[in-house]
């Protein structure tokens, strides 16, 4: 099976919730877990803003490790794109990010690792790690 992270997903192993790390462990020989441009952007972004050196370092040389990185293809930009009007049909306003994440899972048939309950309003499939 394969797993995309979503930028909470991997806030959390940077923060090493106990559930989280230890749900990582158990996936991390058996399927393939990934990160995406998007998330690191989000994840890097949010560090460097509060300055805090410590936990981009364990993102860095700790966590990111675990993942395959997984880039985007000119399809998946028009499929987020598609996805846009439909989740705001439906009341949802998600970012430009979890679009792309939305449009990659749906290319790879993979799984959405995220404690956003704002997936469940496309056609993807979604796991909270979180609790």
């Amino acid at each position: 099976m394969i797993y995309i992270f979503d930028t909470n997903a991997i806030s959390d192993a940077i923060k090493k919730n106990p559930v989280t790390v230890n749900r990582l462990r158990e996936h991390q020989d058996e399927h393939i877990l990934c990160l995406c441009p998007p998330v690191h952007y989000e994840i890097r972004r949010g560090l460097l803003a509060i300055s805090t050196t410590a936990q981009l370092h364990i993102y860095e040389t700790q966590v990111r490790r675990q993942f395959a990185w997984t880039r985007l293809k000119d399809a998946d930009w028009e499929q987020a794109a598609r996805f846009c009007p439909k989740t705001r049909r439906k009341g949802k306003q998600l970012s430009d990010a979890d679009l792309l994440l939305a449009a990659l899972a749906v290319r790879l048939n993979a799984i959405i690792v995220s404690a956003d309950d704002d997936f469940d309003a496309l056609p993807v499939e979604r796991e909270n790690w979180r609790s």
